[in-house]
């Protein structure tokens, strides 16, 4: 039997212009967060099967390794999981207590008053969903597959914007002029240690792959033997790395287990049960939490720290040389036009000063003539000099206001983008959206309806799966990846996940998987034990 379309989850779309301020909110759920999906994209996968189908491992990790440092992460996924009290218990009370206001109804055993009794009896298990794409963007030269990044783009992925607005990062061991944790690259590596620090599950989907990119773009240079990178991971994830793929082949053993499949399949099965009169089995429901609030972001011009003597809205390097070496770091203007209007605004304002210092020779004689030959209002209106010494007040303004405004339009392209990130946010698209669609979107996940605060900044409630559409990106990735997870830890006793799932990592090709840990002949990298002493 169909079920409802799926709802495309709403996201934070975080780019280097919101970067730092969602960074407090991200680290603030993470605290709370029960259990964390990741994911990764990239900018290609190589053009020989030996990279990822390599017989020996050690061979076939070295190979990953080279593909990790040559190509580069152009997307990140991020759901946090919290757990949450089910609306199920909620109602149950309720109608518990509506009952025990009115006698009449005690005795009340009615088809609904059933279904609400079983349904508090724990079978629902409830979370709220925070999901966040992040666009990054290395900062050095880079190979990409063709294949690679058409699917990607016809999978919903906007190059101008990954381009534009972008995370700038370095990749490999931290370097020294990184700009700390205030850079947008220090903000990405302190949120992975985050993560890392959580003492929670950390899901992945045939993650050994993601785990090689994560490791390099966030954390530090990829050690050369598979043994110390998986020592490494063992250290640093405590809560354990749980695979979905290798829970489904080899735990549920499943017909096919490739992401969107799985993730239908289970959707499926939990809406079924969540709408069952008399549940058997626990099921899970989502609350997906609308996009963070933001605050507006300064004027850059005024946000941007500037040397003394130096106050001025552009990029001074830009202008001089037509070079910046900050480039996308770089928080000014390089606008010509207000670069120009600056020049001559400063040009007019020392001809002025010149001016009111070096009165005019018509000045001179009419301050010479007695006062009986005029009123002091008829000097001045007759002195030719006077306007251009003192100059018209209000065109004094108009410039001002020209400059002002000029400067404002360019420098305030962050507050576009801000804009664009927390109430235009890029979301999926739909290539079949429909308002009967997005009346069964909260149905499907079980989510409850936004206020009508959020849906205001809310692009589009309309986009939704349909059955059969392609979608693919790493906060949907990630987010899928946690709803399978949850499914399987109730098709499998947690027990017994824990104990035949942690730390395996799905191996393409083999029939055992990747185990991650630390052997009594193993030491850590020397890049982890630094990170170890910070």
């Amino acid at each position: 039997m169909h079920t409802a379309p799926v709802p495309l989850p709403t996201y934070n779309q975080v780019t280097k212009h919101n970067l730092a301020q969602m960074q407090p909110m991200i680290v603030h759920l993470l605290k709370e967060a029960a259990f964390i999906a990741l994911d990764a994209e990239f900018t290609g996968l190589g053009s020989s099967s030996q990279i990822t189908r390599a017989k020996d491992i050690q061979e076939r990790y070295q190979h990953l390794c080279a593909l990790a440092k040559g190509h580069a992460l152009v997307a990140f996924g991020l759901s946090l999981f919290v757990k949450t009290e089910p609306a199920s218990s909620l109602k149950a009370t309720n109608g518990q207590d509506d009952e025990g206001a009115d006698g009449d109804d005690k005795n009340m055993d009615n088809d609904a008053g059933k279904g609400k009794r079983r349904r508090s009896n724990g079978f629902e298990r409830a979370y709220k969903v925070h999901n966040f794409n992040f666009s990054m963007l290395i900062e050095r030269d880079y190979m990409v597959s063709p294949n690679s990044m058409l699917f990607l783009a016809e999978n919903g992925l906007d190059l101008n914007q990954w381009i534009m607005e972008g995370i700038p990062y370095t990749g490999g061991d931290r370097l020294a002029n990184d700009g700390g944790r205030g850079n947008p690259n220090g903000i990405m590596r302190s949120i992975f240690k985050r993560i890392m620090t959580r003492q929670v599950p950390v899901v992945v989907h045939n993650g050994f792959l993601d785990l090689i990119f994560l490791y390099h773009s966030f954390y530090a240079d990829l050690p050369p033997k598979l043994s110390t990178f998986l020592a490494d991971l063992s250290d640093m994830f405590p809560g354990g790395l749980f695979d979905t793929k290798y829970i489904s082949d080899y735990m549920t053993r499943e017909r096919s287990s490739f992401l969107a499949y799985l993730f239908r399949k289970y959707e499926r099965e939990d809406t079924r049960m969540q709408d069952a009169e008399t549940p058997t089995k626990a099921y899970s429901t989502f609350d997906i939490q609308p996009r963070l609030p933001l605050p507006p972001l300064l004027d850059a011009t005024v946000a941007e720290p500037v040397k003394p003597g130096s106050q001025v809205p552009y990029c001074e390097d830009y202008a001089f040389h037509g070079v910046c070496k900050k480039k996308m770091r770089c928080g000014k203007s390089h606008d010509l036009d207000l670069i120009l209007d600056a020049e001559e605004m400063e040009r007019d304002s020392k001809k002025r000063r010149k001016q009111k210092h070096e009165p005019s020779t018509l000045e001179a004689q009419t301050s010479l003539k007695p006062e009986t030959e005029g009123t002091p209002g008829t000097t001045v209106e007759s002195s030719e000099g006077t306007g251009s010494l003192l100059a018209d007040p209000t065109a004094v303004v108009a410039d001002s206001g020209s400059l002002t405004d000029k400067a404002i339009t360019t420098s305030t392209t962050l507050d576009a983008l801000a804009t664009v990130d927390t109430g235009d946010a890029i979301e999926p698209v739909s290539t079949t959206p429909s308002k009967s669609a997005a009346a069964s979107q909260h149905r499907s996940i079980g989510s409850l309806p936004l206020s009508a605060s959020v849906a205001t900044t809310t692009k589009s409630t309309e986009n939704v799966v349909q059955p059969g559409e392609k979608f693919h990106s790493a906060y949907y990735d990630a987010f899928m990846t946690g709803t399978i997870f949850l499914h399987q830890l109730h098709q499998h006793e947690i027990e017994t996940v824990e104990t035949q799932a942690k730390n395996k990592i799905y191996l393409i090709g083999k029939s055992f998987p990747l185990t991650v840990e630390k052997s009594n002949f193993t030491k850590y990298s020397p890049s982890h034990e630094r990170q170890r002493a910070l």
